[in-house]
């Protein structure tokens, strides 16, 4: 990799992998928008409204075990080119679902297929960089991460809105801004899919499964756009074979299917790569728990700050007015379709926030490294989680409420670590591994806090802020800067020999 040098070609594929990014965080989020919107079409209730945005995690916690096998014995593109399209279809066949079943059942077939990319992408990301420049080229690429928190209320605020009602008789529905919502999210998988089909699948998997004329097809290719040189002067004329190929798995049945998968996970879970498989699923579930847990909430609690009226006074002391009005005045809930612009513009400065802590990780990883800046950012947005709790001043609340959701900017740097520390041949299964486990912390996060809204206010902060604090203590343990793949035990030769790069 490194005779194909770093240039325009790692660029676009970041570029690329980053607009797949922003498609997946869009998919994922655009629930907390559409959902009080569709709220009297559909006839939903809040316990309703709470299961529906849950969806898209649930999605991903069932499937990504499957989405990582498929991934390391098909290939990262064909996972990523199969399941967008899919679930760019399925989303926008959700957008005219008369009624909350049919609703339900095409958005998670939608968020089945999505959760294809949502951890491929980084690995596929990461597999055309060396290593030199992997960890730059990845923070930069999940940058598109806070771009789509920026680009979704934006979105928002231009069709919610509007005004349009248009009668789809033979489905007995009205199709709503809200509806063309859904299909407005699922542009960036549709565009994606185009742009990754002019894309080659990764060298680093053709090498491994045996592929080499591609692969150095692929590499050469590469080497003239980086280096701006023909592709006949590219030194290496031949890959020399590995003792172990990774190529495709040609048996069928279900019986080969899970014995393929046995073959795939079951190294993750012994030594030497059981300590690292813990270790980089727990931050993400921390990670994930705290940030998505925080900001499916966040309009809720921005609004009921920015609406109260009086003495400055704490977060927790605010929401716990709000909600005693709230049982004492009524148990039924009024259906209200109509969303507050200000919700949009305080998601917008939220998305603000985060896309300038991802662009400030991606400047600061190739001089500080991945290890010290998630400690320091880990813990500083811990601290930052207790002290939003404790201040008084509001303006300073929202300030620090803030900080602590820009947590998620280590999910892309973790994302870099799992992709440098396992072998080629079990790392997407370990992406997914670990992003599954980051959505089981979505799932889990975002229902405490709402318990915690409506019960203990305090105890959310108190509770995420630890352990995003428990995290950054873990990544104490992480290996030094761009230490390389960990070598299984040399009986293992099919992942000692994963640990060479290709040319």
């Amino acid at each position: 990799m490194y005779l194909v040098g770093f240039g325009v070609y790692n660029i676009l594929q970041m570029l690329l992998s980053g607009f797949i990014l922003m498609g997946v965080i869009m998919q994922s989020m655009v629930m907390g928008y559409v959902m009080p919107a569709a709220q009297c079409d559909l006839n939903l209730n809040l316990t309703q409204r709470g299961w529906l945005s849950a969806i898209p995690f649930i999605a991903i916690i069932i499937t990504s075990y499957f989405w990582g096998w498929i991934a390391d014995t098909r290939g990262r593109r064909f996972v990523m080119l199969f399941s967008m399209i899919i679930s760019a279809v399925f989303s926008a066949l959700a957008s005219f679902a008369p009624e909350i079943y049919s609703f339900a059942v095409l958005s998670f077939i939608s968020s089945i297929f999505m959760s294809g990319p949502s951890a491929v992408v980084y690995t596929f990301l990461g597999e055309f960089t060396n290593i030199r420049h992997r960890d730059k080229i990845v923070a930069f690429g999940s940058s598109f991460v806070g771009i789509g928190t920026l680009v979704l209320p934006a979105i928002s605020w231009l069709i919610l809105p509007l005004e349009f009602t248009y009668p789809i008789e033979f489905l007995g529905i009205n199709y709503r801004p809200w509806r063309l919502l859904l299909v407005a999210c699922a542009l960036p998988f549709i565009i994606g899919t185009v742009f990754l089909m002019l894309a080659p699948e990764s060298p680093k998997f053709l090498c491994a499964s045996g592929k080499f004329e591609e692969c150095l097809a692929v590499l050469r290719k590469m080497y003239t756009i980086n280096r701006r040189l023909p592709e006949d002067t590219y030194p290496v004329k031949a890959l020399i074979p590995e003792a172990h190929s990774c190529k495709a798995n040609e048996n069928t049945g279900i019986a080969a299917i899970l014995f393929s998968m046995k073959e795939q996970t079951t190294p993750l879970f012994k030594l030497p790569l059981l300590p690292w498989t813990c270790l980089t699923c727990f931050v993400q579930f921390g990670i994930f728990a705290t940030t998505n847990g925080f900001f499916i909430w966040s309009p809720t609690i921005l609004n009921s700050l920015i609406s109260h009226e009086g003495n400055q006074t704490r977060i927790c002391d605010v929401m716990d007015a709000v909600h005693a009005q709230v049982s004492a005045n009524s148990t039924q809930v009024v259906c209200n379709d109509v969303i507050n612009t200000t919700t949009f513009e305080l998601s917008i400065y939220l998305g603000l926030v985060f896309c300038s802590m991802y662009i400030i990780v991606g400047f600061l990883v190739d001089f500080m490294g991945k290890k010290l800046i998630l400690v320091v950012l880990l813990a500083g947005t811990g601290l930052s989680g207790i002290g939003a709790h404790l201040a008084y001043n509001q303006h300073l609340a929202i300030v620090l409420f803030a900080v602590l959701m820009m947590s998620g900017a280590c999910i892309g740097l973790m994302n870099a670590v799992t992709v440098e520390l396992f072998p080629t041949k079990y790392r997407a299964m370990a992406v997914c591994l670990s992003m599954m486990m980051g959505r089981v912390g979505s799932m889990t996060g975002s229902n405490l806090v709402g318990l915690f809204l409506a019960t203990n206010c305090g105890v959310s902060f108190y509770l995420f802020a630890g352990i995003i604090i428990l995290c950054s203590l873990s990544c104490l343990f992480l290996p030094g800067k761009n230490k390389g793949p960990i070598v299984t035990k040399p009986t293992d030769e099919e992942t000692r020999n994963e640990a060479q790069e290709p040319a």
